[in-house]
């Protein structure tokens, strides 16, 4: 039972973390506001707003990886069987895994040459090498699901379907049998 929660957990890892990211930032930018107001504004929130909104896009690009939810053009490959349509995903997901890589490789690069020439934050102070280990972390993140996504696609034969089109198919099956979705 354990091993199925842990599970679960590190499923939807990227999720639960870009969930408590956005309303962190949320929260930030009402204080800012409601200060503000009152004529007391906090400076640093804009930054720590900015970056912690930095990471949620790519906590919530990983997790949308892992949902195999990203946009993808599959129109062209209808007039051929479906085995195309899969090698061409397939040969795609393998260059979209090479990028990737090219930029945990680069990111890391960056963030060392940020350790030895250290650049502050303007109003937190932060060093700026730290909040760059998002690239490294979310690149990372995407391929392990990217990879994760095939072997449920390919080995486990699992078929895997958008969560936007998963409503929309639910809807227009309740449209045709005139009933609510």
């Amino acid at each position: 039972m354990l091993k199925k929660v842990l599970l679960a957990i590190l499923d939807n890892f990227e999720g639960y973390v870009s969930q408590v990211l956005l309303a962190f930032f949320v929260l930030i930018l009402l204080l800012q506001i409601f200060l503000r107001q009152f004529g007391h504004p906090l400076y640093w929130t804009e930054e720590l707003a900015r970056y912690s909104f930095v990471w949620f896009v790519f906590f919530g690009a990983s997790y949308a990886a892992r949902l195999a939810a990203h946009n993808r053009v599959t129109i062209q490959f209808r007039p051929f069987p479906k085995w195309v349509g899969d090698a061409c995903m397939l040969l795609s997901d393998g260059v979209w895994l090479f990028f990737n890589i090219v930029m945990v490789v680069e990111s890391l690069t960056v963030i060392r040459e940020l350790r030895e020439f250290p650049y502050a934050t303007p109003a937190l102070d932060w060093q700026l090498s730290y909040i760059y280990f998002i690239f490294p972390i979310a690149f990372t993140l995407m391929s392990a699901r990217i990879i994760q996504v095939n072997v449920m696609k390919f080995v486990l034969k699992k078929e895997l379907t958008a969560p936007d089109r998963i409503e929309t198919e639910e809807t227009r099956k309740a449209f045709m049998d005139g009933g609510k979705p």
